[in-house]
């Protein structure tokens, strides 16, 4: 848990605020060993048991990037071609 302000950051970066911490309280520890994405390569076998994370890999989010410029690449030749994206009622 942390406790401040929230300040004009003094850095001429992208960030443009940031928290002036004035209390920090450490709620649990974290095993490095054991946390479940350290800084090192994972097997797809082992991501399959922690699935919330995921997403947060770099090969998933790879896969991700990939899937979303093949949707939007096939919704935009079939829009400049005169189709009509709908959805049909499941009857």
């Amino acid at each position: 848990r942390i406790e401040g302000t929230v300040v004009e950051s003094p850095g001429s970066g992208k960030q443009e605020i940031e928290l002036k911490a004035t209390r920090v309280e450490l709620l649990g520890p974290v095993d490095a060993a054991t946390y479940p994405l350290a800084k090192k390569g994972h097997t797809l076998e082992f991501l399959r048991e922690i699935a919330h994370l995921r997403p947060r890999t770099n090969t998933l989010g790879a896969v991700m990037r990939v899937r979303n410029a093949l949707a939007f690449a096939t919704h935009a030749f079939f829009q400049q071609h005169g189709f009509l994206y709908v959805h049909t009622p499941i009857v």
